[in-house]
């Protein structure tokens, strides 16, 4: 698969970069608001998790990522985007920056073979609510459901079979 690319162009030039002009906002862009999102998915039959992982509505959302969000926002990775409430793309616009931030903090999170470029492993991987936890209770307080595993857009996605609605 392939992840990323390098390619070198003048920083006053970043604007016409084709691959840059087709991005969304940033998840962590203090321009990304309820409305922004709301209004890029309202109308879609297409499951959130797939519209988070769509980096032409928000960029640098990842599958683990995705997964986490929609687990503290309280969400079903099978919701479809037109189904969510101005309420619900509040929590997915928060919840992106708190668990980005906390990943970044954490250097990210090594599943196999990740390192930085220092070498060192990330360690974001033991916060981790539903990522790989598949048939474990869920972690949220009070909440008697078991993170379940399914496959969308041919990626893996875990969720609560209980809390996340």
């Amino acid at each position: 698969r392939k992840f990323g690319f390098i390619d070198i162009f003048k920083s006053d030039k970043i604007n016409n970069f084709r691959y840059i002009k087709k991005l969304g906002l940033d998840a962590l862009d203090r321009n990304l608001s309820v409305e922004y999102l709301y209004k890029r998915i309202c109308n879609s039959e297409v499951l959130i998790k797939q519209l988070l992982l769509n980096q032409h509505i928000v960029a640098g959302i990842g599958n683990i990522y995705a997964s986490e969000i929609l687990f503290l926002s309280k969400i079903s990775p099978s919701k479809k985007g037109g189904l969510l409430k101005r309420e619900e793309c509040r929590k997915i616009v928060i919840n992106s920056r708190k668990i980005l931030l906390n990943a970044i903090r954490k250097g990210g999170s090594t599943i196999k073979d990740f390192k930085n470029i220092s070498g060192a492993k990330g360690s974001f991987q033991n916060e981790f609510k539903v990522y790989n936890r598949e048939n474990l209770n869920c972690k949220r307080f009070k909440c008697k459901g078991r993170i379940n595993k399914k496959t969308i857009s041919n990626r893996s996605t875990f969720f609560c079979n209980i809390c996340q609605k």
